[in-house]
Formats: C-alpha cells, structure tokens, sequence
C-alpha cells in the first residue's frame, strides 16, 4: 500500500513539474526546457561526482569533446562553458569530500606544482596591471583559469596505474570518434543543422571553404582545434604501437593513428600536419636504437614522399604540401607580420596589456584597450605576450621546458616497459603541441587542455610506480 502511495506521489509531482515547464516555455522562453533537462540531468552528475570524483573527470573530458556539437544541434544558446567550470570546481571539491577514496600526497611538492603557484598568483596580480582597462576580463579569465584545481584533481585520480589507463583509453575513444565522425562529414557532408551554424557567423564560410573543399570540424569548436586534436591524439596511438602489447592491440593501434591522421587532413590544418611531423621525429630520436621504430619511420617517409610528391592535386594534398613551403603561405606571412609589428609593444609592456585584452575577446571584455579589435593573435605564445607581458611568456616556456626535461628524463631512468611506454604516449604529442602553439592557440583549447594538465600529473607519477616495481621485484 506504502509503495503504491509512493508511486502515485511520483507521478503526481513528474505531472505537475512537466505541466509547469510546459507552460513556461509557452509564456516566457523557449530556453527554459533545455535548462530544465540541463538542471535535472545535473544533479545526478554532481551526485555521482560526490560518491566518486574521477566521474568528474571522465564527465569533464566528454563535455570538453562534445559540448560544442550539442550548442549546434541546440539552437537554444546555453552556457555550457559556464558549466564547464562549475564542474570542474565541483570535482575539485569532491576530491576531498570523499573519505573512503584513498589519497596519495607523494611528490607532491615538486617543480611543476610551484610553476603552478607561480602562474596563478601571477595572473591573480593582473588585477592590478595599469594597462587593464576593465576588471570584467579579469573576472572572466580566473572563471577560465581552473588549471591548479585541474591538476590537483589529476594528482589525486592517477595514484594507481589503472586509473592512468582508463583516462588515456577514455581519451582515445573520444578521439577515433571525432576521426570516425569528421571522415563521415567528408564522405556524406554536413548535416543540415551543421550549415545552419556555418551560415549564422558571417565570415565563417569564407574560412571553412578552402581550396575547393569545405574543412571539417566534427564534434569539435571548429577545424583548428579537430586537427590539433587528431594530430595529438594519432601520435599516441603511433606511440602505443610500440609499448608491451599483444600483436593485435600494436597492429590496431597504427590502425588508429592512420585513421586519425587521415581524418585531421580533412581539418586542412597545417600546424596539425607541422605537428605529427615534429611529432615523430621526437619519437624516433627517443627511441633510435629501437629497430621497430627506425622501420617505422622509414615506412612513414616513404608514405609521406608518396602524398607530397606523388601526381595527387586534391584540395587537401595542396594545404598539406604548403605546410612546407611557408614562405609561399599568405597566412603564415600574416603570422609574423602579426608578431612583428606587436614586438615593440611586447618590449615596452613587460607584465603585458592585461588578461582578455586582445583581438575580438578585448572587445567584448576590454572595449577602447590598444589590443582590442577584429583581430586574432593566432599564435598562444604571442597572445600571452601581449596580454602577460614578456614575463608571463617567459614562465610559460620555462614551465613547458621543465615538462619536457622531466619526461625524457623519465624515458632515461625508468626501468618498467610498461611505464615507459605510457611516459612516452603523453610527452610525445604534448611536444609537439608546444610546436602548434607557435601558430594557434592550442595549449588550452577543449578538450586537449585536460590531456595537457593529465600530463603533468602523469609524469611526477610514473617514476614512483616504477621505484614501487623495481622494489618489489628486488
């Protein structure tokens, strides 16, 4: 009787809350529906968050892969980047509200973590940078800036190495999706709604169509950031082809990487293709007393003399050519025409113009700032320049630096195959995004920016499993 008195209860309330979303969608805002379904759905997400903050994570790297295909399918505009952050600070929170998931404080205190502090009270300071013209874009940009709770986060999720195999295969689902999916956009076209959000922006199809061929995005933001992505994300599946697995896994992973590299010359991002280049040097000389990888490589070379000399004149065989030749590229010309004429004010603005001062994002944050207009820096390392100052830039390679001398130093010194392989999965394409950050902003675009801070947790990690195997085996 008690049970069916709950049942009639729960579908009287369902009834009522459907009506009164109903009837406020036809009296204020179409809006109120999609918020509605966004509020219920979550408060079962930050539900699952408290019982277990790797949840968070892996809800985290989803949204940041798939949140901007929503936003087009949904013309309905919802803050899911607001929401983003939220979450994010939700499962920083939840590291800690959960008492039965162990934590582990090792190491800690260490290079990376101090950069951390650096940056962040540095950028805390810009608040009272007297080139600043709006305490808005300030605001904005520490909403924005989750980096230390996103590391602190990762610290806590990666202190077994289980938990670092089901991000990285987390993150590689994700990634030969977006490769599946952006292949199919080439193969069958755009959905109807996908040209409805083209067309809202004027200007965008003038970008996206090139050479003959429009470039394709898939579930991500736009072109750039898909072909960052598979050219990150096929490095390491070309990476893992290498590290102790069966056959079969070391077969498909190549598998894998090829279909991502193919799918990212569909973005007709050359910074991409500069990337996997880049990318596969650093690993043969990492591994150039490794036969595997010196036939590899000569495989790769060969197939690349094949795409770039052979009689093949599609749209996208000619953007990937003129990755090479960048003197003849217009663009890059506009690049470092860019950097030129913005040196000077580099040199005399050493802690920069302010936070959310440049380009278009100074003109909705910063309006009047010398920075400010219907521009776009391009590069990350010029954007920090100019709105950090030569300061800010300075911390930010150092800090990238250091990340690279940790991780060859852990290839040199640890001993477990296993270990090895994974250091190198990740050190591998965040090299070369350090390259592609030279000609877009690619540090810090979803959802690559939570594989970039996985990546420092990652390495203060992997040496102490190693020392924990050595020791047992000894």
């Amino acid at each position: 009787m008690k049970a069916r008195v709950n049942s009639f209860l729960i579908v009287g309330l369902v009834t009522l809350a459907s009506l009164a979303v109903s009837y406020s969608i036809a009296t204020t805002h179409l809006i109120i529906g999609p918020l509605v379904i966004l509020g219920v759905v979550g408060f079962f997400v930050v539900s699952a968050i408290v019982y277990d903050f790797s949840i968070g994570v892996y809800v985290l790297f989803l949204m940041g892969s798939f949140m901007f295909y929503v936003s087009r399918i949904i013309s309905v505009p919802i803050p899911l980047g607001i929401v983003y952050d939220a979450l994010v600070a939700v499962t920083f929170i939840c590291v800690f509200l959960n008492p039965k998931r162990p934590k582990d404080w090792t190491s800690f205190s260490n290079t990376f973590t101090f950069f951390f502090v650096i940056i962040t009270v540095y950028q805390l300071l810009q608040l009272f940078n007297p080139n600043a013209v709006s305490i808005t874009g300030w605001l904005v940009s520490m909403r924005n800036n989750t980096s230390l709770l996103s590391y602190i986060i990762f610290f806590q999720l990666f202190i077994t190495i289980k938990s670092i195999k089901q991000f990285t295969m987390l993150w590689l689902g994700v990634a030969l999706a977006v490769a599946l999916y952006g292949i199919y956009q080439e193969s069958f076209g755009l959905t109807s709604f996908e040209w409805r959000w083209i067309y809202e922006t004027p200007g965008r199809y003038e970008l996206y169509y090139q050479w003959g061929s429009m470039r394709k995005f898939s579930f991500l933001s736009d072109p750039s950031i898909y072909g960052l992505f598979l050219a990150f994300s096929g490095l390491a599946f070309i990476t893992l082809a290498f590290g102790p697995y069966k056959t079969l896994w070391r077969v498909g992973f190549v598998i894998f990487g090829l279909i991502s590299f193919m799918a990212m010359a569909y973005s007709g991002t050359r910074t991409a293709t500069a990337m996997v280049a880049v990318g596969l040097v650093f690993l043969i000389l990492l591994n150039i007393n490794n036969s595997k990888v010196i036939m590899f490589a000569m495989a790769m070379v060969f197939a690349g003399g094949i795409v770039f000399f052979g009689p093949f004149y599609s749209g996208t065989v000619i953007r990937l050519r003129s990755t090479f030749t960048p003197s003849e590229d217009a663009s890059m010309g506009v690049r470092d025409y860019k950097r030129l004429l913005n040196q000077e004010y580099i040199l005399k603005h050493p802690i920069g113009g302010g936070v959310m001062t440049t380009g278009t994002s100074g003109v909705i944050y910063s309006p009047g700032h010398p920075l400010a207009g219907g521009w776009d820096p391009d590069s990350g390392y010029l954007a920090t320049a100019l709105e950090l100052g030569w300061i800010g830039l300075l911390i930010f390679v150092s800090f990238f630096a250091v990340v690279m001398i940790k991780g060859i130093n852990n290839h040199f010194s640890m001993t477990d195959p296993l270990l090895l392989n994974l250091n190198l999965t990740y050190i591998v394409p965040f090299f070369a995004l350090t390259v592609g950050h030279f000609t877009q902003h690619a540090m810090f675009s979803k959802p690559v920016n939570l594989i970039v801070i996985a990546t420092y947790a990652l390495l203060i990690r992997l040496p102490q499993f190693d020392k924990l195997k050595s020791d047992s085996i000894t």
